[in-house]
């Protein structure tokens, strides 16, 4: 059922993303054609709409993991099982990180036909490793110490 879900979802952000919609009006439309649980459905619309909410957050600690890659550079469809994965590992903590970077990793090779799955795997690992230890993120990357800190601080405040 997560899986379905998850899978619903980042339709719904490309389809957002397409339409240059931050509202959850389209993402609603779609989810009432599909043919699943109601179960499958709120799940769903959870992860659309706080991914959609916490966007600009997600995309600026997204940006600090990417590696020689630039967010506005990735795949449609790649960005957005990051920024879906990033919303569940940072704001909706109901899955252990493990679970869903491999989420995050099926979704890939179910929706991308290539490699992309390696890329989104070293990122959620970056991020994580970032959010648990805040001080080593700062100290690797010098030139950011500053920004690094504050918005780790950030996303544990938010996250409770």
């Amino acid at each position: 059922m997560r899986h379905q879900s998850r899978s619903y979802a980042v339709q719904a952000l490309y389809q957002s993303e397409m339409l240059q919609s931050k509202s959850m009006l389209h993402c609603d439309r779609f989810l009432e054609q599909l043919e699943t649980t109601d179960e499958t459905k709120q799940f769903a619309r959870e992860l659309i709409d706080g991914t959609l909410t916490f966007r600009k957050q997600i995309d600026r600690s997204l940006r600090r993991n990417l590696d020689r890659w630039k967010l506005n550079r990735l795949n449609f469809v790649v960005r957005n099982i990051l920024r879906l994965a990033v919303f569940e590992m940072c704001y909706h903590k109901q899955s252990s990180h493990q679970v869903v970077i491999n989420e995050a990793i099926e979704l890939c090779k179910d929706f991308v036909d290539d490699s992309s799955h390696g890329l989104v795997n070293s990122v959620l690992q970056k991020l994580y490793d970032e959010i648990q230890n805040p001080e080593k993120a700062s100290s690797e990357k010098p030139d950011k110490n500053t920004a690094v800190s504050s918005e780790s601080t950030s996303l544990e405040e938010t996250t409770g």
